[in-house]
């Protein structure tokens, strides 16, 4: 099964209010259909987040990523995904991460429909159902009122973990997670991400306070390039040290692990260069005893962490793209159940097309 042909196309679509910074933040969905001489297809995406930024992918893909795809065996995914990084080596991380990352994707979904599988199956599914904890209705510009509302109906949900975002006022951070503990008590886990906003100084003493309301972790407290920064408050916190969401390969993490900077490992499908690397990154989790939390996108990371069971701590279920998709992820119990259709199972309404399509 050869790939005849492929086709680039950008959604850029609304950001969920409960998690956005502005008013008019919008994220860019860079994707790659592929068409096999089977008559099979297989759909991928990547992500550029808060800025329009698509166009640079897209070109990318359109130039040199497809034409170099085309009349590879679709079954080779391995083969192509290492293909495709060696060839984009001194293009350095960024821009080829992302584009490879759409064309892995629609890779695996490609082999894995026209092998009848689920993606999760095909990567060696143990479990049905994945951990997950409740995400993406923690903006810090929500009232504490419906910060508070949002998190208890996530864990009337089922779901016993919560992540809120911090970082834009820490003296009222504190405040809010001492609200939101009382309101949730001591058997939810509250997970606090910074999104990079502090520097050490800063990160220290709010982490100091936040460990008196049993945080679960401290994530992206300071920007994601600086390790020194991150071991610093590993050795300092009590708290676990969560990161990566930003890192663009297995060799950024791979930094962060030698130099015992992070007890959470969250990679991005979409940024680290598609499912063949973040599969590695978990496999790597596990090689040293770190937890495996990928970041966002848990419809695709919902079957990675079925086939990584003893890895994964926990998927994180942020539902922004589910008023664009046919068949938004099911929840049971607080956890997200396995899709067992063929592929990853993500398509986009016809709405979705019409309304969000620019490219």
């Amino acid at each position: 099964m050869n790939v005849v042909s492929g086709e680039t196309w950008i959604l850029r679509l609304p950001f969920v209010r409960e998690s956005r910074d502005t008013e008019d933040a919008h994220h860019e969905i860079v994707g790659v259909t592929l068409h096999s001489d089977t008559g099979e297809t297989g759909l991928g995406f990547t992500w550029c987040a808060d800025y329009p930024a698509g166009s640079s992918v897209k070109a990318l893909l359109d130039d040199f990523l497809i034409p170099r795809v085309v009349g590879q065996s679709a079954l080779d995914v391995s083969k192509v995904w290492h293909d495709l990084r060696a060839v984009t080596h001194r293009l350095g991380y960024g821009i080829s991460s992302f584009g490879i990352a759409a064309i892995d994707i629609a890779l695996w979904d490609l082999k894995s429909r026209s092998n009848g599988h689920s993606l999760a199956r095909e990567l060696g599914q143990v479990v049905s159902s994945v951990p997950a904890y409740g995400s993406g209705k923690g903006s810090p510009t929500l009232s504490l009122d419906e910060l508070v509302e949002l998190s208890a109906g996530y864990v009337e949900q089922g779901f016993d973990a919560v992540k809120i975002r911090v970082g834009l006022s820490p003296a009222n951070d504190v405040k809010r997670v001492a609200r939101l503990r009382a309101e949730l008590g001591d058997d939810v886990k509250i997970m606090c991400d910074a999104n990079e906003r502090l520097d050490v100084a800063t990160a220290l003493w709010l982490g100091r306070r936040l460990a008196d309301f049993g945080i679960y972790w401290f994530e992206e407290p300071v920007r994601s390039d600086d390790v020194e920064a991150h071991v610093r408050l590993a050795q300092a916190l009590p708290m676990p040290i969560a990161a990566g969401e930003h890192l663009c390969g297995i060799p950024e993490f791979v930094s962060y692990l030698n130099a015992g900077a992070l007890d959470v490992l969250q990679p991005n499908v979409c940024m680290v260069g598609g499912i063949t690397e973040i599969m590695r990154i978990g496999h790597l989790a596990a090689a040293h005893g770190r937890a495996f939390a990928p970041h966002v996108f848990s419809e695709f990371h919902v079957h990675v962490a079925a086939a990584l069971p003893r890895t994964t701590s926990y998927v994180e279920y942020f539902p922004w793209i589910d008023a664009y998709v046919e068949e938004p992820l099911q929840v049971k119990g607080g956890e997200l159940v396995v899709p067992d259709g063929p592929g990853h199972g993500l398509r986009f309404t016809d709405n979705t097309w019409d309304r969000y399509r620019i490219a």
